[in-house]
């Protein structure tokens, strides 16, 4: 198999990409998708710590405010320019999303249908989804036109991409030969808050993009 790690010039010219996950939100443990949680002060320095030592040429970011205002800041400081991509926001959990755990299904019944259907959506999410959620294949497809568009628009660059856990997972289920449908993929693979997860790809035609790291963490 081809290896073109060693080619002159190539990594010179290589498509880099960092995905950040967006730091811990200021807000009690719930599922955070499409609600618009700022940021908590230790979500800042997770933040602040991931991308200290990183050169981006352009930052990206979801339009949520727990990940675009710390991409403003640091586009801002480092006079960079700044991409919203509204395609790389966060699943919709429907009428689960930003609920507190302690007052969504209340307390832990078998039998309840809902605790039934958390877990469900736990084990086969494409299976099963929360009310008024967003369908997995949508989600994926989502992320799928996000993550190209991304990669058509900033080839040879190196970005920052801050975004969320799901985006990330998505991402890479694009790039890795695994089975995104299975519920193992989301809750067996930890992308913590602020961790760093790269991706390089190759400035030659059909260049297959390496992952270099997954949820690598600064804290």
């Amino acid at each position: 198999m081809a290896d073109h790690s060693g080619v002159a010039g190539v990594n010179e010219s290589a498509t880099l990409i960092d995905l950040v996950r967006h730091g811990r939100p200021d807000g009690a443990s719930a599922l955070y998708g499409h609600t618009d949680v700022a940021l908590s002060e230790q979500g800042w320095r997770q933040l602040r710590g991931a991308c200290s030592g990183l050169m981006p040429t352009r930052v990206l970011s979801s339009p949520l405010r727990r990940c675009a205002d710390f991409a403003r800041e640091l586009a801002g400081q480092r006079q960079l320019p700044l991409q919203l991509l509204p395609l790389l926001q966060e699943y919709d959990f429907g009428d689960w999303d930003g609920i507190p755990f302690d007052q969504l299904l209340g307390e832990y019944d078998p039998h309840s249908p809902d605790w039934q259907l958390l877990e469900n959506f736990g084990r086969a999410p494409a299976e099963f989804a929360p009310p008024g959620a967003e369908h997995l294949y949508d989600f994926y497809r989502r992320v799928e036109s996000g993550w190209q568009q991304l990669v058509n628009e900033h080839r040879g660059e190196q970005v920052l991409l801050v975004c969320h856990a799901g985006v990330i997972r998505m991402i890479l289920a694009q790039l890795l030969p695994v089975d995104w449908r299975d519920g193992r993929w989301f809750s067996a693979l930890d992308i913590a808050y602020g961790s760093r997860t790269r991706i390089r790809i190759g400035h030659w035609p059909g260049a297959v993009p390496v992952v270099e790291c997954i949820g690598v963490r600064t804290e």
